[in-house]
Protein backbone atom coordinates (compact mmCIF):
# COMPACT_ATOMS: atom_id res chain seq x y z
CA UNK A 1 0.00 0.00 0.00
CA UNK A 2 0.94 3.66 -1.00
CA UNK A 3 0.91 5.91 2.01
CA UNK A 4 -2.26 8.22 1.91
CA UNK A 5 -0.37 11.37 2.84
CA UNK A 6 1.89 10.44 -0.25
CA UNK A 7 -0.71 10.26 -2.66
CA UNK A 8 -2.37 13.67 -1.68
CA UNK A 9 1.27 15.49 -1.55
CA UNK A 10 1.40 14.37 -5.59
CA UNK A 11 -1.96 15.36 -6.37
CA UNK A 12 -1.15 18.23 -4.69
CA UNK A 13 1.92 19.14 -6.34
CA UNK A 14 -0.26 17.93 -10.29
CA UNK A 15 -2.34 20.24 -12.03
CA UNK A 16 -5.16 17.78 -13.53
CA UNK A 17 -5.74 20.26 -16.50
CA UNK A 18 -1.65 20.34 -17.32
CA UNK A 19 -1.56 16.45 -17.64
CA UNK A 20 -5.31 15.97 -18.79
CA UNK A 21 -4.11 18.40 -21.91
CA UNK A 22 -1.17 16.85 -22.64
CA UNK A 23 -3.15 13.75 -24.01
CA UNK A 24 -6.31 15.55 -25.51
CA UNK A 25 -7.10 19.46 -26.47
CA UNK A 26 -9.43 20.81 -24.10
CA UNK A 27 -11.29 24.08 -24.45
CA UNK A 28 -11.85 26.97 -22.07
CA UNK A 29 -15.45 27.45 -21.10
CA UNK A 30 -16.40 29.54 -17.97
CA UNK A 31 -14.46 28.15 -15.11
CA UNK A 32 -13.98 25.06 -16.69
CA UNK A 33 -11.96 23.20 -19.38
CA UNK A 34 -14.28 20.85 -22.52
CA UNK A 35 -13.22 18.52 -24.95
CA UNK A 36 -14.47 15.41 -26.45
CA UNK A 37 -14.28 12.57 -24.39
CA UNK A 38 -11.35 10.11 -25.01
CA UNK A 39 -13.75 7.17 -23.14
CA UNK A 40 -16.83 6.65 -25.67
CA UNK A 41 -17.55 7.78 -29.03
CA UNK A 42 -19.21 11.11 -29.00
CA UNK A 43 -18.83 14.02 -31.54
CA UNK A 44 -20.48 16.97 -29.32
CA UNK A 45 -17.88 17.41 -26.32
CA UNK A 46 -19.27 16.43 -22.73
CA UNK A 47 -16.30 15.89 -21.26
CA UNK A 48 -15.28 18.58 -18.87
CA UNK A 49 -12.44 18.88 -16.41
CA UNK A 50 -11.96 21.07 -13.62
CA UNK A 51 -9.51 23.35 -12.63
CA UNK A 52 -10.83 24.07 -8.88
CA UNK A 53 -11.65 21.10 -8.25
CA UNK A 54 -8.91 19.08 -10.02
CA UNK A 55 -11.51 16.30 -11.57
CA UNK A 56 -12.93 15.41 -14.63
CA UNK A 57 -16.40 14.00 -15.65
CA UNK A 58 -17.69 12.61 -19.09
CA UNK A 59 -21.47 13.28 -18.66
CA UNK A 60 -21.78 11.56 -22.30
CA UNK A 61 -20.81 8.21 -20.60
CA UNK A 62 -20.14 8.70 -17.27
CA UNK A 63 -16.38 8.47 -16.66
CA UNK A 64 -14.84 10.65 -14.18
CA UNK A 65 -12.51 11.36 -11.13
CA UNK A 66 -9.13 12.40 -10.16
CA UNK A 67 -5.88 12.77 -12.03
CA UNK A 68 -5.04 9.21 -11.46
CA UNK A 69 -8.45 7.80 -12.29
CA UNK A 70 -7.84 9.93 -15.60
CA UNK A 71 -4.41 7.93 -16.05
CA UNK A 72 -5.50 4.61 -14.82
CA UNK A 73 -8.28 5.11 -17.68
CA UNK A 74 -6.37 6.41 -20.40
CA UNK A 75 -2.65 4.46 -19.81
CA UNK A 76 -4.71 1.59 -18.90
CA UNK A 77 -2.64 1.17 -16.16
CA UNK A 78 -2.88 0.25 -12.24
CA UNK A 79 -3.32 2.63 -9.68
CA UNK A 80 0.18 2.48 -8.40
CA UNK A 81 1.68 2.47 -11.50
CA UNK A 82 -0.47 6.11 -11.84
CA UNK A 83 0.92 7.38 -8.79
CA UNK A 84 4.24 5.98 -9.99
CA UNK A 85 3.97 7.97 -13.27
CA UNK A 86 2.72 11.37 -11.46
CA UNK A 87 5.59 11.04 -8.73
CA UNK A 88 8.13 11.14 -11.51
CA UNK A 89 6.57 13.78 -12.86
CA UNK A 90 6.25 15.88 -9.79
CA UNK A 91 10.30 14.60 -9.19
CA UNK A 92 9.29 12.80 -6.29
CA UNK A 93 10.57 9.40 -5.29
CA UNK A 94 7.97 6.71 -4.64
CA UNK A 95 8.25 5.48 -0.20
CA UNK A 96 9.96 2.25 -0.10
CA UNK A 97 7.11 0.14 0.24
CA UNK A 98 7.19 -3.91 -1.13
CA UNK A 99 5.54 -4.14 -4.86
CA UNK A 100 2.57 -6.86 -4.94
CA UNK A 101 3.13 -10.52 -6.14
CA UNK A 102 1.08 -9.09 -9.41
CA UNK A 103 3.33 -5.62 -9.77
CA UNK A 104 6.20 -7.65 -9.35
CA UNK A 105 5.40 -9.96 -12.26
CA UNK A 106 4.47 -7.40 -14.62
CA UNK A 107 7.89 -5.89 -14.54
CA UNK A 108 9.68 -9.30 -14.34
CA UNK A 109 7.67 -9.32 -18.15
CA UNK A 110 8.91 -5.60 -18.97
CA UNK A 111 12.33 -6.57 -18.07
CA UNK A 112 12.25 -9.75 -19.95
CA UNK A 113 10.62 -8.25 -23.41
CA UNK A 114 13.07 -5.64 -23.41
CA UNK A 115 16.04 -8.05 -22.66
CA UNK A 116 14.34 -10.28 -25.52
CA UNK A 117 14.46 -6.88 -28.08
CA UNK A 118 18.03 -6.11 -27.10
CA UNK A 119 18.90 -9.75 -27.73
CA UNK A 120 17.69 -9.72 -30.72
CA UNK A 121 19.20 -6.46 -32.13
CA UNK A 122 22.21 -7.60 -31.16
CA UNK A 123 22.05 -10.67 -33.44
CA UNK A 124 20.85 -9.08 -36.31
CA UNK A 125 23.74 -6.20 -36.20
CA UNK A 126 26.51 -8.83 -34.94
CA UNK A 127 26.14 -12.49 -35.99
CA UNK A 128 27.48 -13.94 -39.19
CA UNK A 129 24.37 -15.58 -39.42
CA UNK A 130 22.08 -12.50 -39.94
CA UNK A 131 23.86 -11.72 -42.91
CA UNK A 132 20.38 -12.93 -45.46
CA UNK A 133 18.21 -11.07 -43.13
CA UNK A 134 20.30 -7.96 -42.79
CA UNK A 135 20.32 -7.95 -47.13
CA UNK A 136 16.21 -8.90 -47.15
CA UNK A 137 16.37 -5.42 -45.28
CA UNK A 138 18.39 -3.53 -47.33
CA UNK A 139 16.60 -4.84 -50.46
CA UNK A 140 13.19 -3.59 -48.94
CA UNK A 141 14.91 -0.48 -48.19
CA UNK A 142 15.67 -0.80 -44.75
CA UNK A 143 19.07 1.15 -43.71
CA UNK A 144 21.10 0.73 -40.99
CA UNK A 145 19.84 4.06 -39.06
CA UNK A 146 16.02 2.50 -39.49
CA UNK A 147 16.73 -0.69 -38.32
CA UNK A 148 18.49 0.76 -35.03
CA UNK A 149 15.53 3.05 -34.76
CA UNK A 150 12.88 0.48 -35.16
CA UNK A 151 15.00 -1.63 -32.82
CA UNK A 152 14.75 -4.55 -35.41
CA UNK A 153 16.23 -7.77 -34.43
CA UNK A 154 16.71 -12.12 -35.27
CA UNK A 155 15.93 -14.49 -33.83
CA UNK A 156 17.66 -17.64 -35.04
CA UNK A 157 17.60 -21.70 -34.04
CA UNK A 158 21.41 -21.89 -33.42
CA UNK A 159 21.18 -18.85 -31.15
CA UNK A 160 18.26 -19.50 -28.76
CA UNK A 161 17.39 -17.03 -26.51
CA UNK A 162 16.02 -19.03 -23.69
CA UNK A 163 19.34 -20.42 -23.11
CA UNK A 164 20.82 -16.74 -23.16
CA UNK A 165 17.57 -15.61 -21.13
CA UNK A 166 18.43 -18.63 -18.59
CA UNK A 167 21.69 -17.63 -18.14
CA UNK A 168 20.64 -14.04 -17.04
CA UNK A 169 18.54 -15.97 -14.77
CA UNK A 170 15.13 -14.95 -15.64
CA UNK A 171 12.60 -17.90 -14.77
CA UNK A 172 11.40 -20.11 -17.28
CA UNK A 173 7.95 -19.14 -16.42
CA UNK A 174 8.17 -15.91 -17.02
CA UNK A 175 9.64 -16.70 -20.08
CA UNK A 176 6.58 -18.35 -21.16
CA UNK A 177 4.39 -16.16 -19.37
CA UNK A 178 5.70 -13.25 -22.08
CA UNK A 179 5.31 -15.66 -24.65
CA UNK A 180 9.11 -15.72 -25.17
CA UNK A 181 8.87 -19.28 -25.26
CA UNK A 182 6.56 -22.55 -25.76
CA UNK A 183 5.64 -26.03 -24.51
CA UNK A 184 7.09 -28.92 -26.55
CA UNK A 185 4.65 -32.02 -26.70
CA UNK A 186 7.79 -33.77 -26.23
CA UNK A 187 8.04 -32.04 -23.05
CA UNK A 188 10.29 -28.70 -22.30
CA UNK A 189 10.45 -25.33 -24.00
CA UNK A 190 11.38 -23.87 -27.29
CA UNK A 191 11.59 -20.44 -28.64
CA UNK A 192 8.61 -19.13 -29.69
CA UNK A 193 10.09 -17.36 -32.78
CA UNK A 194 13.25 -19.16 -34.62
CA UNK A 195 15.10 -17.78 -37.70
CA UNK A 196 12.52 -14.54 -38.49
CA UNK A 197 13.46 -11.17 -38.43
CA UNK A 198 12.24 -8.96 -35.22
CA UNK A 199 9.98 -6.48 -34.97
CA UNK A 200 9.55 -5.42 -31.35
CA UNK A 201 5.98 -3.72 -30.84
CA UNK A 202 5.89 -0.81 -28.30
CA UNK A 203 3.21 0.81 -26.43
CA UNK A 204 2.39 4.70 -26.39
CA UNK A 205 4.97 4.65 -22.95
CA UNK A 206 7.64 3.51 -25.43
CA UNK A 207 7.86 -0.15 -23.50
CA UNK A 208 8.02 -3.50 -25.87
CA UNK A 209 5.49 -5.37 -25.23
CA UNK A 210 5.72 -7.90 -27.57
CA UNK A 211 7.34 -8.94 -30.91
CA UNK A 212 5.96 -9.97 -34.50
CA UNK A 213 8.38 -11.98 -36.57
CA UNK A 214 8.88 -12.41 -39.99
CA UNK A 215 10.48 -15.63 -41.65
CA UNK A 216 13.82 -14.46 -43.78
CA UNK A 217 12.78 -17.13 -46.78
CA UNK A 218 9.37 -18.62 -47.09
CA UNK A 219 8.46 -22.09 -46.28
CA UNK A 220 5.52 -24.42 -46.95
CA UNK A 221 3.32 -24.59 -43.57
CA UNK A 222 4.63 -22.02 -42.42
CA UNK A 223 2.98 -18.18 -41.52
CA UNK A 224 4.61 -15.95 -43.23
CA UNK A 225 4.24 -13.36 -40.08
CA UNK A 226 3.70 -14.45 -36.56
CA UNK A 227 3.14 -11.86 -33.73
CA UNK A 228 3.42 -12.83 -29.74
CA UNK A 229 1.07 -14.76 -27.81
CA UNK A 230 -1.53 -12.91 -25.63
CA UNK A 231 -0.43 -12.26 -22.31
CA UNK A 232 -0.29 -9.71 -19.51
CA UNK A 233 1.44 -7.28 -21.73
CA UNK A 234 0.07 -7.51 -24.90
CA UNK A 235 -2.78 -8.11 -26.43
CA UNK A 236 -2.93 -7.91 -30.72
CA UNK A 237 -6.52 -5.91 -30.57
CA UNK A 238 -5.26 -3.61 -28.30
CA UNK A 239 -1.61 -2.29 -29.59
CA UNK A 240 -0.92 -0.11 -32.84
CA UNK A 241 2.58 -0.62 -34.21
CA UNK A 242 5.02 2.43 -34.56
CA UNK A 243 2.20 4.51 -32.53
CA UNK A 244 5.41 5.35 -29.49
CA UNK A 245 7.20 7.08 -32.73
CA UNK A 246 4.25 8.85 -34.45
CA UNK A 247 2.13 10.25 -31.99
CA UNK A 248 3.67 13.30 -31.99
CA UNK A 249 3.43 13.91 -36.02
CA UNK A 250 -0.29 12.47 -35.16
CA UNK A 251 -1.53 15.00 -32.41
CA UNK A 252 0.53 17.91 -34.95
CA UNK A 253 -1.06 16.99 -38.10
CA UNK A 254 -4.34 16.27 -36.55
CA UNK A 255 -4.33 13.10 -38.96
CA UNK A 256 -3.26 9.56 -39.41
CA UNK A 257 -2.73 7.00 -42.13
CA UNK A 258 -3.63 4.01 -41.17
CA UNK A 259 -1.96 0.65 -43.06
CA UNK A 260 -1.56 -3.06 -42.38
CA UNK A 261 1.67 -4.12 -41.91
CA UNK A 262 5.37 -3.18 -40.31
CA UNK A 263 7.27 -2.12 -43.70
CA UNK A 264 4.02 -0.45 -44.82
CA UNK A 265 4.31 1.84 -41.66
CA UNK A 266 8.40 1.68 -41.46
CA UNK A 267 9.22 2.80 -45.08
CA UNK A 268 6.58 5.91 -45.45
CA UNK A 269 7.78 7.13 -41.97
CA UNK A 270 11.42 6.95 -43.03
CA UNK A 271 11.06 8.99 -46.02
CA UNK A 272 8.74 11.60 -44.06
CA UNK A 273 5.88 10.73 -43.89
CA UNK A 274 5.56 10.27 -39.84
CA UNK A 275 2.14 10.46 -39.01
CA UNK A 276 1.20 6.74 -39.80
CA UNK A 277 0.96 3.68 -37.65
CA UNK A 278 0.21 0.04 -38.68
CA UNK A 279 -3.16 -1.97 -37.27
CA UNK A 280 -0.60 -5.55 -37.01
CA UNK A 281 -1.87 -7.05 -39.85
CA UNK A 282 -6.04 -7.62 -38.85
CA UNK A 283 -8.67 -5.30 -39.85
CA UNK A 284 -9.04 -2.14 -36.85
CA UNK A 285 -10.46 -3.46 -33.84
CA UNK A 286 -12.49 -1.38 -31.40
CA UNK A 287 -9.32 -1.28 -29.21
CA UNK A 288 -6.67 0.04 -31.64
CA UNK A 289 -9.37 2.87 -32.51
CA UNK A 290 -9.92 4.15 -29.27
CA UNK A 291 -5.96 4.48 -29.08
CA UNK A 292 -5.81 6.39 -32.44
CA UNK A 293 -8.79 8.65 -31.14
CA UNK A 294 -6.28 9.46 -27.72
CA UNK A 295 -4.46 11.54 -30.69
CA UNK A 296 -7.02 12.74 -33.67
CA UNK A 297 -10.18 11.75 -35.46
CA UNK A 298 -9.31 12.27 -38.95
CA UNK A 299 -8.17 8.58 -39.72
CA UNK A 300 -6.93 8.22 -43.66
CA UNK A 301 -7.07 4.32 -44.38
CA UNK A 302 -4.19 2.81 -46.59
CA UNK A 303 -5.14 -0.74 -47.21
CA UNK A 304 -3.83 -2.56 -50.19
CA UNK A 305 -5.95 -2.88 -53.45
CA UNK A 306 -6.86 -6.25 -53.40
CA UNK A 307 -9.67 -8.01 -51.88
CA UNK A 308 -8.75 -8.92 -48.65
CA UNK A 309 -7.41 -4.84 -48.25
CA UNK A 310 -10.84 -3.87 -49.91
CA UNK A 311 -12.76 -6.32 -47.05
CA UNK A 312 -10.61 -4.86 -44.07
CA UNK A 313 -11.68 -1.29 -45.40
CA UNK A 314 -15.12 -1.84 -45.04
CA UNK A 315 -14.60 -3.85 -41.71
CA UNK A 316 -13.01 -0.84 -40.34
CA UNK A 317 -15.71 1.67 -41.87
CA UNK A 318 -18.67 1.24 -39.52
CA UNK A 319 -15.83 0.47 -36.77
CA UNK A 320 -15.00 4.30 -37.51
CA UNK A 321 -18.02 6.02 -37.61
CA UNK A 322 -19.01 4.38 -34.55
CA UNK A 323 -16.17 5.94 -32.08
CA UNK A 324 -16.94 9.07 -34.02
CA UNK A 325 -14.17 9.39 -36.30
CA UNK A 326 -13.90 11.15 -39.62
CA UNK A 327 -12.45 8.59 -42.54
CA UNK A 328 -11.18 9.02 -46.42
CA UNK A 329 -10.14 6.20 -47.62
CA UNK A 330 -6.52 5.85 -50.22
CA UNK A 331 -7.12 3.40 -53.01
CA UNK A 332 -3.69 2.45 -53.79
CA UNK A 333 -2.65 1.42 -57.60
CA UNK A 334 -3.20 -2.44 -58.00
CA UNK A 335 -0.16 -4.51 -57.21
CA UNK A 336 0.98 -2.23 -55.10
CA UNK A 337 1.04 -1.51 -50.91
CA UNK A 338 2.31 1.43 -49.15
CA UNK A 339 5.89 0.09 -48.81
CA UNK A 340 6.05 -0.71 -52.22
CA UNK A 341 4.53 2.49 -53.59
CA UNK A 342 6.67 4.89 -51.52
CA UNK A 343 9.72 2.62 -52.36
CA UNK A 344 9.37 3.32 -56.03
CA UNK A 345 7.96 6.62 -56.52
CA UNK A 346 7.97 8.13 -53.18
CA UNK A 347 6.50 9.70 -50.18
CA UNK A 348 4.76 12.16 -52.90
CA UNK A 349 2.64 9.48 -54.58
CA UNK A 350 1.18 8.32 -51.20
CA UNK A 351 0.43 12.43 -50.42
CA UNK A 352 -0.74 12.75 -53.72
CA UNK A 353 -3.61 9.38 -53.45
CA UNK A 354 -4.44 11.19 -50.16
CA UNK A 355 -5.28 14.43 -51.77
CA UNK A 356 -7.67 12.22 -54.22
CA UNK A 357 -9.16 10.01 -50.96
CA UNK A 358 -13.05 8.66 -50.89
CA UNK A 359 -14.91 9.45 -48.32
CA UNK A 360 -16.75 6.68 -46.40
CA UNK A 361 -19.96 6.91 -48.67
CA UNK A 362 -18.01 7.43 -51.93
CA UNK A 363 -16.01 4.42 -51.37
CA UNK A 364 -18.38 2.27 -49.99
CA UNK A 365 -20.91 2.43 -52.95
CA UNK A 366 -18.15 2.61 -55.68
CA UNK A 367 -17.56 -1.28 -53.87
CA UNK A 368 -20.93 -2.20 -53.68
CA UNK A 369 -21.58 -0.93 -57.78
CA UNK A 370 -18.92 -3.50 -58.17
CA UNK A 371 -21.14 -6.36 -56.73
CA UNK A 372 -24.57 -5.23 -57.57
CA UNK A 373 -26.21 -3.39 -60.87
CA UNK A 374 -27.99 -0.52 -59.31
CA UNK A 375 -30.11 0.03 -62.24
CA UNK A 376 -32.35 -2.96 -61.49
CA UNK A 377 -34.88 -3.19 -58.31
CA UNK A 378 -32.73 -6.15 -56.35
CA UNK A 379 -29.25 -4.20 -56.76
CA UNK A 380 -30.77 -0.83 -55.47
CA UNK A 381 -32.48 -2.68 -52.48
CA UNK A 382 -28.97 -4.19 -51.56
CA UNK A 383 -27.03 -1.22 -52.22
CA UNK A 384 -29.48 0.63 -49.78
CA UNK A 385 -29.54 -1.58 -47.10
CA UNK A 386 -25.97 -1.95 -47.15
CA UNK A 387 -25.42 1.97 -46.96
CA UNK A 388 -28.16 2.71 -44.64
CA UNK A 389 -26.57 -0.09 -41.94
CA UNK A 390 -23.02 2.07 -42.24
CA UNK A 391 -24.94 5.48 -42.18
CA UNK A 392 -26.51 4.18 -39.08
CA UNK A 393 -23.34 3.88 -37.28
CA UNK A 394 -23.15 8.10 -37.80
CA UNK A 395 -23.71 9.94 -34.03
CA UNK A 396 -25.30 12.97 -35.34
CA UNK A 397 -28.94 13.25 -36.53
CA UNK A 398 -28.30 16.19 -38.75
CA UNK A 399 -25.15 13.96 -40.46
CA UNK A 400 -27.10 11.00 -41.01
CA UNK A 401 -29.86 13.25 -42.81
CA UNK A 402 -27.32 14.26 -45.06
CA UNK A 403 -25.66 10.96 -45.76
CA UNK A 404 -29.36 9.66 -46.47
CA UNK A 405 -29.83 12.80 -49.25
CA UNK A 406 -26.75 11.71 -50.86
CA UNK A 407 -27.79 7.94 -51.13
CA UNK A 408 -31.36 9.05 -52.47
CA UNK A 409 -29.58 11.04 -55.23
CA UNK A 410 -27.16 8.44 -55.81
CA UNK A 411 -29.92 5.84 -56.02
CA UNK A 412 -32.76 7.67 -57.44
CA UNK A 413 -34.49 6.67 -54.56
CA UNK A 414 -36.79 9.22 -52.65
CA UNK A 415 -35.18 10.12 -49.32
CA UNK A 416 -38.66 9.30 -47.44
CA UNK A 417 -38.66 5.96 -48.66
CA UNK A 418 -35.09 5.44 -47.25
CA UNK A 419 -35.65 6.66 -43.96
CA UNK A 420 -38.36 4.43 -43.67
CA UNK A 421 -35.76 1.18 -44.50
CA UNK A 422 -33.53 2.84 -41.98
CA UNK A 423 -36.32 3.13 -39.43
CA UNK A 424 -37.49 -0.62 -40.20
CA UNK A 425 -33.58 -1.85 -39.97
CA UNK A 426 -33.27 0.06 -36.92
CA UNK A 427 -36.77 -2.27 -35.54
CA UNK A 428 -35.09 -5.07 -35.83
CA UNK A 429 -31.71 -4.08 -34.37
CA UNK A 430 -33.88 -3.22 -31.06
CA UNK A 431 -35.84 -6.54 -31.51
CA UNK A 432 -32.51 -8.27 -31.62
CA UNK A 433 -31.23 -7.11 -28.99
CA UNK A 434 -34.33 -6.31 -26.42
CA UNK A 435 -34.16 -9.74 -24.44
CA UNK A 436 -30.70 -8.41 -23.37
CA UNK A 437 -31.49 -5.04 -22.90
CA UNK A 438 -30.39 -3.45 -19.10
CA UNK A 439 -32.73 -3.36 -16.18
CA UNK A 440 -34.46 0.17 -16.33
CA UNK A 441 -32.18 2.67 -14.28
CA UNK A 442 -33.85 3.75 -11.17
CA UNK A 443 -33.28 7.31 -10.87
CA UNK A 444 -31.13 8.68 -7.57
CA UNK A 445 -34.10 10.33 -4.81
CA UNK A 446 -33.07 14.23 -5.30
CA UNK A 447 -32.32 14.59 -1.17
CA UNK A 448 -29.71 11.79 -0.96
CA UNK A 449 -27.39 13.22 -4.29
CA UNK A 450 -28.11 16.57 -2.21
CA UNK A 451 -26.68 14.24 0.96
CA UNK A 452 -23.83 12.88 -1.07
CA UNK A 453 -22.82 16.42 -2.00
CA UNK A 454 -23.06 18.29 1.11
CA UNK A 455 -20.90 14.72 2.14
CA UNK A 456 -18.19 15.59 -0.29
CA UNK A 457 -18.13 19.33 -0.08
CA UNK A 458 -15.93 19.83 3.09
CA UNK A 459 -14.63 17.77 6.69
CA UNK A 460 -17.10 19.48 9.35
CA UNK A 461 -20.45 18.97 7.37
CA UNK A 462 -18.93 15.46 6.73
CA UNK A 463 -18.38 14.87 10.36
CA UNK A 464 -22.06 16.49 11.13
CA UNK A 465 -23.81 14.46 8.49
CA UNK A 466 -21.91 11.19 10.33
CA UNK A 467 -23.40 12.12 13.69
CA UNK A 468 -26.77 12.36 12.43
CA UNK A 469 -27.68 9.41 9.73
CA UNK A 470 -27.11 5.90 9.08
CA UNK A 471 -26.10 4.48 5.16
CA UNK A 472 -29.37 2.45 6.04
CA UNK A 473 -31.39 5.87 6.12
CA UNK A 474 -31.02 5.91 2.32
CA UNK A 475 -32.89 3.84 0.22
CA UNK A 476 -31.25 4.13 -3.50
CA UNK A 477 -28.45 1.46 -3.25
CA UNK A 478 -26.29 3.45 -4.50
CA UNK A 479 -26.25 6.35 -2.33
CA UNK A 480 -25.89 3.56 0.51
CA UNK A 481 -23.05 2.12 -0.71
CA UNK A 482 -21.36 5.69 -1.60
CA UNK A 483 -22.50 6.41 2.15
CA UNK A 484 -20.79 3.37 3.69
CA UNK A 485 -17.50 3.74 1.70
CA UNK A 486 -17.16 7.50 2.88
CA UNK A 487 -17.82 6.87 6.15
CA UNK A 488 -15.62 3.88 6.56
CA UNK A 489 -12.98 6.44 4.49
CA UNK A 490 -13.36 9.66 6.84
CA UNK A 491 -11.09 10.50 9.39
CA UNK A 492 -10.09 13.65 10.93
CA UNK A 493 -6.94 14.19 10.25
CA UNK A 494 -6.90 13.20 6.62
CA UNK A 495 -7.41 16.15 3.64
CA UNK A 496 -11.04 15.86 2.54
CA UNK A 497 -11.86 17.74 -0.90
CA UNK A 498 -13.20 16.07 -3.78
CA UNK A 499 -9.68 15.00 -5.91
CA UNK A 500 -8.15 13.86 -1.85
CA UNK A 501 -11.88 12.17 -1.55
CA UNK A 502 -11.37 10.15 -5.27
CA UNK A 503 -8.19 9.07 -4.54
CA UNK A 504 -9.27 6.70 -1.62
CA UNK A 505 -11.82 5.14 -4.20
CA UNK A 506 -11.43 2.50 -6.15
CA UNK A 507 -15.09 0.92 -6.75
CA UNK A 508 -15.69 2.73 -10.26
CA UNK A 509 -19.65 3.35 -9.82
CA UNK A 510 -18.62 5.57 -6.78
CA UNK A 511 -16.27 7.13 -8.53
CA UNK A 512 -18.54 8.22 -11.47
CA UNK A 513 -21.35 8.78 -9.16
CA UNK A 514 -19.41 11.19 -6.78
CA UNK A 515 -17.51 12.77 -10.00
CA UNK A 516 -20.89 13.78 -11.73
CA UNK A 517 -22.12 15.18 -8.55
CA UNK A 518 -19.47 17.56 -7.72
CA UNK A 519 -19.51 18.99 -11.47
CA UNK A 520 -23.37 19.75 -11.02
CA UNK A 521 -23.98 23.57 -11.55
CA UNK A 522 -26.16 25.92 -10.09
CA UNK A 523 -26.76 24.03 -6.40
CA UNK A 524 -26.42 26.46 -3.77
CA UNK A 525 -25.28 23.53 -0.27
CA UNK A 526 -26.46 26.21 2.14
CA UNK A 527 -27.23 25.22 6.05
CA UNK A 528 -30.60 25.21 5.55
CA UNK A 529 -30.48 23.01 2.76
CA UNK A 530 -28.58 20.59 4.50
CA UNK A 531 -31.29 20.52 7.69
CA UNK A 532 -33.88 20.19 5.35
CA UNK A 533 -32.23 17.06 3.98
CA UNK A 534 -31.12 15.33 7.10
CA UNK A 535 -34.93 15.92 8.51
CA UNK A 536 -36.20 14.40 5.73
CA UNK A 537 -33.72 11.35 5.48
CA UNK A 538 -34.12 10.91 9.51
CA UNK A 539 -38.27 11.40 8.83
CA UNK A 540 -37.94 8.64 6.68
CA UNK A 541 -36.08 6.26 8.88
CA UNK A 542 -38.30 7.22 11.75
CA UNK A 543 -41.48 6.44 9.77
CA UNK A 544 -39.91 3.21 8.80
CA UNK A 545 -39.15 2.01 12.66
CA UNK A 546 -43.13 3.09 13.14
CA UNK A 547 -44.42 0.91 10.73
CA UNK A 548 -42.23 -1.59 12.38
CA UNK A 549 -43.30 -1.28 15.78
CA UNK A 550 -46.90 -0.70 14.89
CA UNK A 551 -46.70 -4.42 12.60
CA UNK A 552 -44.69 -5.64 15.92
CA UNK A 553 -47.94 -4.61 18.42
CA UNK A 554 -50.70 -6.17 16.09
CA UNK A 555 -48.53 -9.34 16.07
CA UNK A 556 -48.17 -9.27 20.40
CA UNK A 557 -51.77 -8.00 20.68
CA UNK A 558 -52.95 -11.43 18.79
CA UNK A 559 -50.86 -13.38 20.99
CA UNK A 560 -52.08 -11.20 23.76
CA UNK A 561 -48.18 -11.17 25.22
CA UNK A 562 -48.77 -7.84 27.54
CA UNK A 563 -45.01 -7.64 28.54
CA UNK A 564 -43.99 -7.11 24.52
CA UNK A 565 -47.27 -4.85 24.02
CA UNK A 566 -46.10 -2.60 27.18
CA UNK A 567 -41.88 -3.16 25.64
CA UNK A 568 -42.96 -1.81 22.18
CA UNK A 569 -45.93 0.78 23.49
CA UNK A 570 -42.08 2.89 25.15
CA UNK A 571 -40.58 2.48 22.43
CA UNK A 572 -43.09 3.42 19.92
CA UNK A 573 -43.65 7.01 22.47
CA UNK A 574 -39.58 7.32 22.68
CA UNK A 575 -39.44 7.44 18.72
CA UNK A 576 -42.73 9.75 18.38
CA UNK A 577 -41.11 11.90 21.20
CA UNK A 578 -37.55 12.19 18.91
CA UNK A 579 -39.67 13.40 16.04
CA UNK A 580 -41.45 15.90 18.23
CA UNK A 581 -38.17 17.57 19.72
CA UNK A 582 -36.45 17.67 16.03
CA UNK A 583 -39.27 18.89 14.09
Amino acid sequence: MIPQNFIDEVQARTDIVEVISSYIPLKKTGRNFKAVCPFHSEKTPSFIVSPQKQIFHCFGCGEGGGVLHFLMLYEKITFREAVEFLAARCGMKMPDQPASFREQSKSGLYDAVKQAADFFADNLKNRPQAKAAREYLYRRDVKDETIEQFQLGLSLSSAPLMEYMRKKGVRLEILEQASLIVPRRSGGYSDMFRDRIMFPIYDPRKRVVGFGGRMIRDRENSPKYINSLENPLYSKREQVYGLHLAKEDIVKKNSVFVVEGYLDMIIPFVRGIRNIVASLGTALTNEQIRLIKRYTVNAVLVYDADTAGQTANLRALDLLLEQGLNISVVRLPQGHDPDSLVREKGPEALMALQEKALDFFDYKTLLLAESFKRDTIEGKTRIAQEMLKTIDKIGSEVEKFEYIKRLSSYLSVREEVLLLEMRKLCSKKRRKFSSVQDAPVIPVPITEKRIVQFMLSNKKVMSLVMKNLEPEDLTHPLTRKTVALLFDKFTDNKEWSISAVLSMIEDKEISRFASELSMEEGVSLNKDLLRECLLKLRGRRVKKMKNSLQKQLREAEARNDQEKIKELIIKYRAVSSEVEQNG
